[in-house]
């Protein structure tokens, strides 16, 4: 688990750079509550199939009580834009001086936390704290970035060794590399830390079993959305 003491400073720092809430969990599920919460019943979101967010079972409460969801990058504007009032996901990490670390493929999450959604709410797990922007980098290429192309069935190299290799290849997820510095100024940004670790992302110093735990938990999230994809 990440310290008390990480957990504040990343908390403290978020709020500086104009976060606003920032709430923390003792447990992952904690954060229902507040979802529901934040979320009016009839907005419109994208989850933009964030394992950290379909871990905790809210998108199911979500539709019962009559929330819309997209499909990530569906109903685009003239302008490619998506128009969604919530997008509810999480990052690829975030430092200890409250930046937002995320690699994507195709660039509807990235985009979605910098302009054109009403309001953004990540929700991180612990195990996504890291020290700085270089950690974070290094995480999501030798850790994020491989395990989730192989949990994908991606044709990549980094799928096949667990290794970033930089590739050329047309399955590549990590086109986009972003850093949120600070909060965009269009967008409502909330901000849950979970001190449970949730979604994708560790040292691999860790204890060999407290990283397992985080790959099944991961594995087990991505195999159930595969599952409801129109088959090819």
């Amino acid at each position: 688990m990440a310290t008390q003491q990480e957990i504040d400073t990343v908390i403290a720092a978020l709020k500086r750079n104009r976060y606003n809430p920032v709430m923390c969990v003792e447990k992952a599920e904690n954060a229902i509550p507040l979802l529901l919460e934040w979320i009016p019943p009839d907005a419109s979101i994208e989850g933009a199939g964030s394992a950290s967010v379909m871990q905790i079972g809210i998108l199911d409460r979500l539709r019962e009580r009559g929330n819309k969801f997209s499909a990530p990058g569906a109903e685009l504007t003239e302008t490619g834009a998506t128009r969604k009032d919530v997008l509810l996901v999480s990052s690829n990490a975030v430092t200890l001086d409250g930046k937002f670390v995320n690699l994507d493929g195709m660039g509807n999450r990235v985009t979605g936390m910098i302009y054109g959604v009403g309001r953004v709410i990540l929700l991180i797990g612990a195990n996504k704290i890291v020290r700085d922007v270089p950690e974070a980098l290094e995480r999501v290429h030798k850790v994020i970035a491989p395990y989730h192309s192989k949990c994908l069935g991606m044709k990549t190299p980094c799928a096949a060794t667990e290794n970033c290799a930089d590739c050329d290849s047309v399955q590549r997820i990590c086109n986009i590399t972003t850093i949120i510095s600070k909060r965009p100024p269009s967008v409502d940004f909330s901000v849950i830390i979970s001190k449970e670790d949730i979604g994708l992302g560790w040292d691999p110093s860790w204890p060999e079993d407290r990283i397992e735990k985080i790959k099944t938990g991961y594995r087990t999230e991505i195999e159930k959305f595969l599952a409801t994809l129109p088959k090819r």
